[in-house]
């Protein structure tokens, strides 16, 4: 049991003429915790933009190589230059149901703003999980658009190859490396954002319960 939960406790075994008081000070502590929580959704989000970016810039050259044959960088870095300012788009969202949170004087619209970040981070979430899936589709499509061209480039040596069975193992391995992708920044929001949003839900209970009970 946390100290909200303590305070609570207490809050009801007061006389009735001090729970007005106490409720008070009950919203302002639900208030604080939840400040607390967008404050770190914030600085998370913050956080895993710097490592992408980070990664970004440090990935080998030669990772690209086979998109620069394929002539398909152009759509690459559009794709890439898109995502970054949808993503600063979230970050500031976060950033401004922080203030917001930290403002507000009112239970009831405290409510509501937690029902609204809880909505901002799950589609911040499916943003992201729904870009890596859409990109790759998008990217492969491009790719196999002209086989014989694609043939080249994976073959530069002429080597005697069946250009269906090379195009189904690309196929392939593209698709596992795609889920293996999927799965990995799943677990990563279940556990970073599953855990900030299973508090700020816990948060969101308690409000309810002494705004309506």
């Amino acid at each position: 049991m946390d100290v909200l939960d303590n305070y609570k406790k207490a809050w009801k075994n007061q006389p009735e003429e001090s729970n007005k008081l106490s409720s008070v000070e009950i919203y302002k502590m639900a208030q604080s915790r939840s400040s607390s929580i967008v404050k770190w959704i914030f600085i998370v989000g913050v956080l895993e933009f710097i490592l992408w970016t980070v990664v970004n810039i440090t990935i080998p050259d030669r990772f690209y190589k086979i998109y620069e044959d394929l002539n398909l960088m152009e759509y690459l870095n559009i794709f890439m230059g898109l995502h970054y300012v949808i993503i600063l788009v979230f970050l500031f969202l976060f950033y401004r149901n922080y203030k917001r949170v930290s403002l507000l004087e009112n239970t009831k619209k405290l409510i509501q703003k937690i029902l609204k970040i809880r909505k901002t981070v799950k589609y911040y979430v499916f943003y992201n999980l729904a870009t890596v899936s859409l990109g790759c589709i998008i990217l492969n499509m491009f790719m196999f658009s002209d086989n014989n061209k694609l043939m080249k480039v994976m073959n530069p040596d002429n080597l005697a190859l069946d250009i269906q069975q090379v195009i189904t193992i690309t196929i392939i391995s593209q698709i596992i490396g795609l889920l293996i992708i999927l799965v990995l920044l799943w677990l990563f929001y279940k556990l970073v954002y599953g855990i900030l949003l299973r508090k700020l839900n816990k948060n969101y209970k308690e409000l309810v319960k002494l705004t309506y009970n």
